[in-house]
């Protein structure tokens, strides 16, 4: 994968150009792994802020990026020429005139971060920049390179290359993840937002069990804090226990309330990285150092949000990063006590305009994040969600955590936002999933796009949680998700965009946004319509197994959730869908193989009532004559088979069964009464 030079200001891999008119300062460094290269960049003058010339993307066709638009998040951006990459891009993926893709990756280097910005017609620029003016440095490696057939094992391998060469973080598949992500939870937030009491979290959980869907793990998010406002118009945290009108006696009558009433077994709460929006008060919460700093961001971040200084409050109550180590420990100390079983801890990327004079962004991300994630190691068995932490120098130093949330939040009133949630959550897992595990936030589930989300989810490999009101669900689209002990069906990794629309943008072209994922042996594809506006009307496409890149057999069983159809395809047979605006099909897509030419072949497509129908079987095998399935919930159970089958047993008891032989179809109903408390055995008989 590698064969990359550089050599008279040409970027070369066996002849090709991949990037010219690079300055001859402008050194490479060699790839440890043989993936890529490295890309070190000099200046005349040691300064906080560099701005170096990289030179001119070459014979590319078109691009896909992540880029910053506030300290927080990233966006996706597709675009055709190097001079379109947008100021603080954090990586760009692009493919080539050839077919061939090319990786280019702003790392960290020490104490200094690097982003990426176009420049001209089809140059790039790199910005390397510590954050604290009297951190400085002539010189940076601040590039990664490399190229690659395809575009997946492209970025898996770029990024094994990247942890290897910083040792600053771990990649995800290296990180555990909390155990609450395979359960279905709640959060307050849309619920209540910042208005959110004792009383109405019991109200909430009420709501859900008059439903019989209820969820095992809950997030109280910011509301429930004791806070203080000062005239610079910021809020900051006053002491460890809860705002006491609201929750009277601290958190534990909440936390003991939520596990002994309801079947809540993992209660996170909200903080902010720096305590509250505004930091801490140091005079009610004295011995941390804490100082009062005015909010400064750069030039970039300014650029895209001129009026970021004042959202939370001109100034913030700073913990030196000395001194935040024991701040967590006392504060996570306190809120085990309560019951408290881990936090979602806020804000993060706000660390960068705070960071003069604390020895710059990097360095005091790093020393912000030993301290929390050795914290909730100690006190919450590693239960930690990273939120608004979307800057490189955090994803690239998460040694422990893996839960973050990759983009920002779910936003019921804005109609234009939905399918750019789901492209945006799908591209920066494509890259960035690969340092650390997405969640692509909560949704409302009884809102007008509470199945198109869910469809997300289903597809997402993230957490499933909802921030739904009382009485505000939809348990139909919940039904979709959740099984019977509260448990979700999630995928193996994370959702990432399939190659055919990688390097689109499905919110402003007539592009079906797909997104693929697998579940054991089965694929599962969603197709989002992902455009809003006046005038948008449907977009067509296709479907095929080859979607799912690590299909290689020849015959699949494909099903179509919301069509209720179930067709059989070679691997690269279309499937023609049209969607009409902010709509969405799941597919799911199971292998075909002939295991014995005495029996016939089948495919075991699960029960049909969940989008991951294939994942409600905990197991399956192949007996005399038979076919098994180990079912985790009752439903309509969907098979394709050669033939009929003689009898279906369920239980140990046959069982009516309908079978189109034009199709293969065999639909069995195993219902509540015929299956036991772990759902039912289901034998197909020939």
């Amino acid at each position: 994968m590698n064969g990359l030079t550089l050599t008279n200001g040409t970027l070369t891999l066996e002849g090709a150009t991949v990037l010219s008119n690079v300055p001859a300062t402008v050194l490479s460094r060699e790839d440890p792994t043989g993936v890529g290269v490295y890309l070190q960049f000099s200046a005349e003058k040691a300064l906080a802020r560099l701005l170096f010339p990289v030179g001119d993307l070459a014979d590319i066709q078109k691009f896909t990026c992540c880029h910053r638009y506030e300290p927080f998040w990233m966006t996706a951006k597709a675009g055709t020429q190097g001079g379109q990459i947008p100021i603080e891009t954090q990586y760009v993926l692009a493919e080539r005139v050839d077919g061939s893709c090319l990786l280019i990756v702003s790392i960290i280097d020490g104490a200094f971060r690097c982003s990426l910005q176009g420049t001209g017609e089809h140059g790039i620029e790199l910005v390397a920049e510590s954050g604290d003016p009297t951190v400085v440095t002539q010189q940076v490696i601040g590039l990664f390179v490399a190229v690659g057939e395809d575009p997946f094992t492209l970025l898996e391998a770029g990024a094994e290359s990247i942890a290897a060469f910083l040792k600053t973080g771990r990649l995800r598949r290296n990180k555990s993840l909390p155990a609450f992500c395979d359960f279905f939870g709640w959060c307050t937030w849309d619920a209540f937002y910042q208005e959110v009491t004792h009383d109405k979290v019991r109200l909430g959980l009420e709501s859900f069990r008059e439903g019989g869907i209820e969820p095992r793990y809950l997030i109280l998010d910011d509301g429930w804090q004791s806070v203080k406002p000062f005239a610079t118009g910021d809020k900051r945290l006053k002491t460890f226990g809860a705002d006491e009108s609201k929750f009277p006696g601290d958190l534990a009558p909440t936390v003991q309330m939520a596990k002994s009433e309801f079947p809540i077994h993992t209660f996170l709460v909200w903080h902010a990285v720096v305590g509250y929006w505004g930091g801490i008060d140091s005079e009610t919460l004295p011995g941390y150092g804490t100082r009062v700093l005015p909010r400064r961001y750069s030039a970039a971040i300014n650029h895209y949000a001129p009026e970021l200084v004042n959202w939370f409050g001109t100034a913030c109550g700073t913990i030196p990063p000395d001194g935040i180590y024991r701040f967590y420990q006392d504060y996570h100390r306190h809120l085990r006590k309560q019951g408290v079983d881990g936090v979602k801890v806020d804000n993060q990327a706000s660390l960068e305009g705070i960071s003069e004079s604390m020895g710059g962004r990097v360095a005091m991300m790093q020393a912000y994040h030993e301290a929390l994630e050795g914290s909730v190691h100690t006190h919450f068995q590693g239960n930690l969600i990273n939120c608004m932490s979307c800057a490189n120098e955090m994803i690239f130093g998460a040694l422990n955590s893996n839960l973050t949330r990759t983009s920002t939040d779910f936003w019921p009133n804005k109609p234009e936002s939905h399918g750019l949630h789901l492209y945006v959550n799908a591209q920066v897992s494509a890259f960035f999933g690969e340092f650390v595990h997405p969640d692509w936030d909560m949704f409302q589930s009884g809102h007008e796009m509470g199945m198109y989300h869910a469809a997300g989810r289903a597809v997402g490999g993230c957490p499933v949680y909802v921030s739904d009101k009382p009485d505000g669900h939809n348990f139909d689209v919940l039904q979709k998700l959740v099984l019977p002990d509260g448990s979700i069906l999630r995928c193996d990794n994370p959702g990432r965009p399939t190659r055919d629309c990688l390097f689109a943008d499905p919110t402003h072209e007539d592009v079906l946004l797909k997104i693929w994922n697998v579940a054991g042996i089965s694929g599962v594809l969603g197709a989002f319509h992902a455009r809003h506006g006046e005038g948008i009307g449907a977009i067509s496409g296709v479907i095929r197994p080859s979607d799912i890149p690590d299909f290689q057999d020849d015959r699949y069983a494909v099903f179509a959730h919301h069509r209720n159809e179930l067709r059989i395809l070679e691997r690269d047979e279309p499937w023609e869908i049209t969607l009409e605006p902010l709509t969405a099909e799941v597919f799911s897509m199971i292998p075909i193989n002939q295991v014995d030419e005495f029996i016939p072949a089948v495919a075991l497509v699960g029960v049909m009532d969940y989008f991951n129908c294939h994942e409600v079987m905990s197991s399956f095998y192949e007996g005399e004559q038979s076919y098994t399935a180990i079912l985790r919930s009752a439903g309509n159970f969907v098979a394709w088979c050669e033939q009929s089958p003689i009898e279906v047993i369920v239980n140990g008891e046959p069982v009516a069964f309908t079978y189109d032989p034009a199709s293969g179809r065999l639909d069995v109903a195993v219902s509540e009464e015929n299956s036991g408390d772990y759902g039912a055995e289901v034998t197909l008989q020939f």
